[in-house]
């Protein structure tokens, strides 16, 4: 495949391309340019020509660019450490059962990397595509069935361009339902295309319909999901791609429909829907794998997540295959879960940092895989995704999620005869509205049991709701590994098992080439026969070599899949929130959800309910599957608090518990007191910190500052959920404010508290009846400067020198040029310990920078501040924070940094002496820490003269 420049970006928050499209809701709709039906693969394989086939770029190396968030890392919310799944459980996933190697380099494509690595499960084969090849194996035994192919074998006497080019991207995926192969990759040069072969029959080695989609712009980094419903009128097959412009701007992602029951037949006029122009990198169709459709007019979804707000967003495209250009896609919907914090950083081998893999925290990891069930089961539709996340001891975790999807009212309507699958038979058939379905979530987790960094992952669903999620593990002193782990549907919440290995014995080497990219794709598969076992394949090295991956494909079952069960489950939210002084007792409704043909009575009882509450039930036993409604009465009469308690159902030997949930306010909270600043206060810092007492009831309470007394222009609020809230907006100098605090609970709003005024003092001036004294200095004087380090990697680094000409500076200072080479080097300070009691503390220094623009509001290279608290990481230092001298550039894709605030602007006059910068550190007061400068800079074009970023004259002072 070409070389091609990959911008990896970060849910909604997506730096588009300057002039990009805003995300299009009226569909392009076309047709494919080429059509034929092949002859048998077996045939065309006789007379392939057996010259080497290699990827359209000069080396193979396809490199990645990841754009960082403009938001500072530590003003995000903080992450949900609680949920993480931070030890072992003592339980260990299924054992394994086939394991063997797939395809590898030099055979997949030479010295390309990634391999892409990715395939699907069919009632006899398992078809693995890793970048330029494709091979059929015997599922059962690992024994090759077909020796790997060139991709566009598949294309052998098609013409065109999905003839004559084999760029990778590559998908392999087994259509359940229609028992048919779907294989697919992309042209990466105009004309571009997604080049799709669809199976006659079942047999991977037989005809195949080849259908030639030109795209408008190069599709990259596609994911495939296939989706039917049981009216077959939104039947389709899914693709999301990542559109660049020519010049390698990122136009946004596609979601695409493409009309799936015209292809199984080989027709000709088969339509494709396209809306495009979507702020989320990454995103995911939902593939539906099992025997059973989605309920009839469900609407196709697609997913992703939102790395600020902490939660999942998904699309809906209601498909109109009689005239598509009247299908829609929906405004993102979202769901809320546990707040996590991305992983960006690269993941360590044991080949050194130099070697450090990517990620891909930034994305939905492939596929989202989602099975349906009967409207009796515990979930009508349930939904599996994973991505990255960081773990609590700053390694990377992997994140999974389960989602029940499910119309708001079961299909009902006037019966029709028609087609039911397009191919074979016509079974009766109940015709419903389209319908966009309900999204839940049932579970998360975090599965990061040690300091081991885990990433890549797959996941799937089985028949009996089992969940499996492969990945790959690795750490400085591991090379990375194939692991697996998986959970039973009534396995404790938010927990997976002990993990097994796939590569015991054989993933002995780490990747050593610089590039640092890895997986790109992995997938995890069910086979349809059983419904039970699960495939899962990805990559890992034997021995250590820049490019020469192995790539495993392994197996695993839980043993009672299969057999009957069932579930409680709501059908009501599992936590309910009441104000006692007005509410009745609370009710649930559960309902005992059946699989795999499960009757029977189940017993219900309360487990652990609270002290002077009952557990009542509408009907008990439920007569399975049944519903029954649960009272806890007493409930309303509870004191203030939250409360946890289960319910327990048995029938016979199976006994299956739920969790519910109470939160309980008996009235709204009392006035607060407001403690600082104190009223009338003046010299108040322009970034304060209000403190006010802590109210009995009280869960939240609401800050607010305002310029008027009767507060009508607020210029700062925020809901906190302690007695204390840290201003992040800038206030204006030598300016009076007012301000006050509401307490919250399930009450509403309580007595707003009294109004405080203050009046802020001058940036860097501590506040009324304090000192300032200094704590540490260092002019750089003597060489070498005690205490201070440099870190990073690349060209010329920090050093103590006299600076050049034009910088307004003389004296001995730090300073670094705009290498032009690319470099990311550090300038770190000692340690510096902030007294607790300080009420205020300030960095101060002098400083000059001049770095390659990009544009006025642009860089390319560029420096920028970071702080590190005790043994943690350095986090980014936003303009929040920056009294004087702001970040005057957003950092360009392309650079290490990108996405950031930065510096690279020529002050512009230079002061004498140098720019003085002044740093808010009041938040740090009983913390130790260190200070970094950090330089970033690219191959080519330096700053206007002279060049870099020079210090002096660092100070921090605090006001006690």
């Amino acid at each position: 495949m070409r070389m091609r420049v990959r911008l990896i970006t970060l849910g909604t928050a997506i730096l588009l391309a300057s002039g990009a499209n805003a995300a299009s809701t009226a569909p392009k709709v076309m047709h494919a340019e080429r059509f034929d039906v092949s002859p048998p693969m077996r045939d065309i394989i006789r007379n392939l020509p057996q010259t080497p086939t290699v990827p359209e770029s000069e080396d193979g190396y396809i490199p990645n660019i990841f754009i960082k968030p403009i938001t500072r890392a530590n003003v995000w919310q903080v992450p949900d450490y609680s949920g993480m799944q931070t030890a072992p459980t003592g339980t260990p996933a299924p054992a394994l059962g086939v394991s063997f190697d797939g395809i590898g380099n030099p055979t997949a494509c030479g010295g390309c990397i990634p391999p892409d690595t990715n395939g699907d499960v069919s009632d006899q084969h398992f078809v693995q595509w890793v970048n330029l090849k494709w091979a059929v194996y015997n599922k059962n035994t690992g024994a090759v069935v077909q020796a790997p192919l060139a991709g566009n074998s598949l294309f052998a006497g098609f013409g065109g361009k999905c003839q004559t080019t084999n760029s990778g991207d590559p998908l392999a995926v087994w259509d359940a339902q229609a028992k048919r192969w779907v294989m697919s990759q992309f042209v990466t040069s105009a004309p571009f295309a997604q080049c799709v072969a669809v199976s006659v029959t079942s047999d991977p080695l037989g005809q195949y319909y080849r259908y030639e989609f030109n795209w408008p712009n190069f599709g990259d980094y596609p994911h495939m999901g296939i989706w039917t419903e049981e009216n077959h009128r939104q039947n389709a097959y899914l693709l999301t791609t990542h559109e660049f412009s020519g010049s390698s701007s990122f136009l946004g992602a596609a979601m695409i429909a493409m009309e799936r029951d015209k292809m199984l037949v080989g027709d000709p006029t088969a339509a494709m829907v396209r809306f495009g122009g979507f702020d989320a990198y990454g995103l995911q169709a939902i593939h539906l794998i099992g025997p059973k459709e989605a309920p009839g007019g469900s609407c196709p979804t697609f997913v992703h997540f939102d790395f600020a707000a902490s939660n999942y967003q998904f699309w809906d495209m209601c498909l109109d295959w009689t005239t598509p250009a009247s299908s829609t896609i929906s405004l993102p919907n979202t769901v809320n879960a546990a707040t996590f914090f991305p992983f960006f950083d690269s993941v360590p081998t044991p080949a050194g940092a130099a070697n450090y893999l990517d990620s891909f925290g930034s994305n939905t990891m492939y596929r989202a895989t989602a099975r349906a069930f009967s409207k009796d089961a515990p979930n009508r539709i349930a939904l599996v995704i994973n991505h990255v996340v960081q773990g609590n001891s700053l390694q990377a975790g992997i994140k999974w999620l389960q989602f029940n999807l499910k119309p708001a009212v079961e299909p009902v309507g006037v019966t029709d005869r028609i087609f039911g699958d397009g191919y074979e038979g016509s079974p009766l058939q109940v015709v419903v509205p389209k319908t966009v379905l309900t999204k839940t979530l049932l579970d998360e987790g975090t599965y990061a049991p040690d300091s081991n960094h885990r990433w890549m992952g797959g996941i799937a669903i089985d028949g009996s709701g089992n969940i499996g999620l492969g990945f790959s593990k690795s750490s400085a002193v591991l090379n990375p590994q194939v692991q697996y782990t998986a959970r039973r549907a009534t396995d404790p919440p938010g927990v997976m098992r002990d993990e097994q290995t796939c590569s015991a014995g054989i993933a002995n080497g780490a990747q050593t080439d610089s590039a640092g990219r890895w997986g790109d794709y992995s997938s995890m598969s069910v086979d349809p026969v059983d419904q039970c076992t699960f495939y899962f394949t990805t990559e890992y090295y034997a021995t250590s070599s820049a490019r020469n991956f192995s790539t495993r494909i392994c197996s695993f079952t839980f043993p009672d899949c299969g057999t009957p069960d069932y579930q409680l489950v709501n059908e009501t939210p599992k936590r309910i929130e009441l104000c006692g002084a007005t509410a009745s007792d609370p009710t649930w409704g559960l309902r005992a959800g059946v699989l795999n043909g499960f009757t029977g009575p189940v017993t219900l009882a309360g487990v652990t309910t609270p002290v002077a509450t009952t557990a009542m039930f509408s009907a008990n036993p439920i007569n399975a599957p049944g519903t029954s409604t649960l009272t806890l009465s007493g409930g309303a009469a509870l004191a203030s608090g939250e409360y946890a308690f289960s319910v327990l159902g048995t029938s016979g030997a199976l006994n299956r518990s739920i969790a519910l949930e109470l939160g309980v306010s008996s009235s709204t909270s009392s006035a607060p007191t407001l403690f600082a600043p104190a009223n009338n206060a003046t010299q108040v810092s322009v970034l304060p910190t209000l403190s006010w007492s802590a109210m009995p009831g009280a869960l939240k309470y609401k800050g607010e500052i305002a310029t008027d007394v009767g507060f009508s222009n607020i210029v700062a609020t925020a809901t906190v959920a302690t007695n204390s809230y840290k201003v992040s907006a800038i206030l204006a100098e030598s300016t009076q404010y007012y301000w006050r605090v509401t307490p919250q609970n399930y009450c509403g709003n309580g007595a707003v508290s009294s109004t405080f005024a203050f009046t802020t003092g001058l940036i860097g001036q501590c506040p009324g009846g304090t000192t300032r004294s200094t704590i540490y200095s260092s002019d750089f004087q003597t060489i070498p400067a005690a205490g201070w380090t440099t870190d990073g990697t690349g060209a010329t680094n920090w050093t103590q020198q006299t600076p050049n000409a034009g910088t307004g500076m003389s004296t001995t200072v730090f300073g670094i040029p705009n290498n032009l080479t690319t470099s990311d080097r550090g300038l770190i300070s000692p340690v510096v310990s902030i007294p607790a009691g300080a009420q205020a503390a300030f960095l101060t220094f002098d400083t000059y920078h001049s770095f390659e623009i990009d544009g006025p509001t642009g860089c390319w290279d560029n420096g920028t501040l970071g702080i590190k608290v005790g043994a943690g990481a350095f986090t980014y230092v936003d303009n929040s924070s920056l009294f004087t001298d702001p970040y005057d550039g957003v950092v360009s894709a392309g650079e290490a940094n990108a996405g950031e605030r930065g510096w690279c602007h020529k002050p512009n006059p230079v002061p004498a002496g140098g720019k003085a910068s002044i740093v808010d550190l009041g938040g740090y007061a009983g913390q130790s820490v260190q200070v970094r400068f950090r330089a970033v800079t690219d191959s080519n074009t330096g700053g206007t003269a002279p060049t870099g970023m020079y210090i002096d004259n660092f100070k921090v002072d605090v006001c006690q």
